[in-house]
């Protein structure tokens, strides 16, 4: 995935918790922190910033790491 904005990914990463709140699914206790870490970055970057995913890592426009997906 590449060219996709900070919008995008937060509201893929909202749902995500949401449906972990909800108890739809119940993927393992490190994940569920990392998408809450995750969605709380997010909210508070520019949502037109772009952002790109690459082996399990998000970068913000400039190449920076945002956060990693958790190995478990």
């Amino acid at each position: 995935m590449t060219k996709l904005n900070v919008a995008h990914f937060l509201g893929v990463y909202q749902m995500r918790k949401k449906m972990h709140e909800d108890g739809i699914n119940n993927p393992s206790e490190e994940f569920k922190k990392f998408t809450r870490d995750f969605v709380e970055k997010l909210s508070k970057m520019p949502m037109e910033e772009k952002m790109s995913c690459k082996n399990g890592s998000f970068f913000d426009s400039k190449g920076n790491v945002i956060a990693k997906l958790p190995l478990k």
